[in-house]
């Protein structure tokens, strides 16, 4: 990229090639994201899986996603954004094609956890691509772009899976969430593979491989006993590996100081949560992450199995969801400018106003209660997580020292992707547990209220919490740190008078 001075890059236009093939890129990837949310009820109904099975498909993409996601920037800078990129996405194309070829939930479930692994490297190579490519307020609305090409890649998914899936083509059924994107990821990776330019491989230091590896391991031991323990009936060795999750976890942050004191480069760098605000905002992150994918997992699993709504008609009630998110991500920038940490506060406010909406609409009683009467909130629900994603990254990395920067905005992603594998999980007992067995529209309402209650209650210690952050007030040019655009944020925060 030519220069103008050392310090000084010539800015470069958003109408390049390279981000056009990015923003392609990352189109397909939210395409296909956004389509298997319509998969479930079919899946199991073709595959015969049940409600665990169900909650382990919901749940392994963002699992697997988050606990690769920062090894795999690391592996970027150590042989190349590009090369991962196209590694990665090649490997995306791989596993959409195994998915949809399954012949039973066992292989699809692979399957899944394969395409999370798959993102988990190509999404920090995406924004990687643009930080390179752009600088100052060009990058920002750069970003900016790529936000609105996700939010509208993700209900364009929606609604073209419910309308091949209802339509049910060939028999096919759920299939036709994966198998129109196939030949179309292929077709942008080839052009990809032929423009994006050569990236120099950097330093990263030594990938902190094992920290990966117990960190997985307290996820699973966290995650089974509850997506499996209720069909189990509780037994008591579901119940002892409950409780071995918090030992390990406490095993895994005892290897990570060490590793710091040995000179080594952690996973999780132990020295960031001395910033208060870091410490404090990774905790609202988490509960932040346990909302940002249970609850609208569990509001689209209502309206097609408790209202009995084809994959169309689901969609079609469902779509208000990542258009209001990406408006509510945009949204954030203004609102963190004029009030600050009470953003925080803002978002987890119109969160639990979303839930009030879905309580005070299953009032009537299913006999007059109609899945459109959910579409106000779900509107709601896409807004609100937008504003609490979105401020809640901006403030955590604004006190960040500038050379923790990348290992902070890291720690936190896979904080709220893991949150996120978490909360559909740990949600999903109360909701299952409401439905049981039942098929009856009443059972679903049960399930879904319960779920709005937690939200109410986590929301609630949302903006508890926010008080313990410290005051933060931006000046004039200053930027807070851009977040990753995989995660839907990407504020522009700069000064009015910039």
């Amino acid at each position: 990229m030519p220069t103008d001075s050392p310090s000084s890059p010539a800015p470069v236009s958003l109408r390049n090639s390279v981000f056009a093939v990015v923003i392609a890129l990352q189109f397909v990837l939210v395409l296909v994201n956004g389509s298997t949310t319509m998969a479930l009820p079919g899946i199991r109904d073709g595959l015969g899986a049940t409600n665990s099975e169900l909650q382990w498909y919901a749940s392994l993409f963002a699992l697997t996603f988050s606990l690769v996601l920062v090894l795999s920037g690391r592996l970027g800078d150590l042989f190349g954004t590009r090369r991962l990129l196209i590694i990665g996405f090649g490997a995306l194309l791989a596993s959409w094609a195994l998915s949809a070829a399954s012949p039973n939930i066992y292989f699809l479930l692979v399957a899944r956890a394969l395409q999370g692994i798959a993102g988990g490297v190509t999404a920090p190579q995406l924004s990687a691509m643009i930080q390179r490519t752009f600088t100052g307020h060009t990058r920002t609305r750069a970003f900016s772009v790529f936000l609105m090409f996700a939010g509208g890649g993700f209900m364009l998914g929606q609604l073209s899976a419910g309308a091949l899936t209802n339509a049910n083509l060939f028999g096919a059924g759920w299939r036709w969430a994966y198998l129109p994107f196939i030949p179309i990821g292929l077709v942008v990776w080839l052009i990809a593979a032929k423009v994006l330019p050569a990236t120099q491989p950097g330093t990263a230091g030594r990938l902190d491989i094992t920290g990966a590896a117990v960190l997985a391991v307290v996820a699973f031991f966290l995650m089974f006993p509850l997506i499996q323990g209720r069909n189990a009936g509780w037994p008591v060795w579901i119940l002892l590996m409950l409780a071995c999750s918090l030992p390990l976890f406490f095993a895994f942050i005892r290897y990570e100081q060490r590793l710091v004191r040995n000179g080594g480069d952690p996973l999780v760098n132990p020295i960031l949560f001395a910033i208060r605000s870091f410490r404090i905002g990774n905790i609202i992150t988490l509960l932040v992450g346990l909302l940002s994918a249970a609850g609208p997992i569990y509001l689209i699993l209502t309206i097609q199995l408790g209202f009995d709504k084809n994959p169309l008609q689901a969609a079609i009630l469902t779509c208000p969801m990542p258009f209001a998110n990406m408006f509510g991500s945009l949204a954030a920038a203004p609102i963190l400018r004029r009030y600050g940490r009470g953003a925080l506060v803002i978002g987890a406010a119109l969160n639990a106003l979303s839930a009030v909406a879905v309580l005070f609409a299953s009032r009537v009683g299913s006999a007059q209660f109609e899945a459109i009467h959910l579409v106000p909130a779900v509107a709601l629900l896409g807004f609100a997580l937008g504003i609490s994603i979105a401020a809640t990254i901006a403030f955590v990395l604004s006190e960040v020292p500038h050379e923790y920067a990348g290992a902070a905005s890291g720690v936190q992603a896979t904080g709220l992707q893991l949150a996120g594998a978490i909360g559909i999980a740990v949600i999903g007992v109360a909701y299952w547990g409401r439905i049981g067995g039942s098929e009856e529209l009443s059972a679903y309402i049960d399930g879904i209220n319960a779920v709005m209650w937690i939200s109410i209650g986590l929301a609630a210690i949302q903006a508890a919490l926010v008080f313990l952050l410290p005051r933060h007030n931006t000046r004039p040019n200053e930027e807070f740190l851009l977040a990753d655009p995989e995660l839907l944020v990407m504020p522009d925060l700069h000064g009015d008078n910039v």
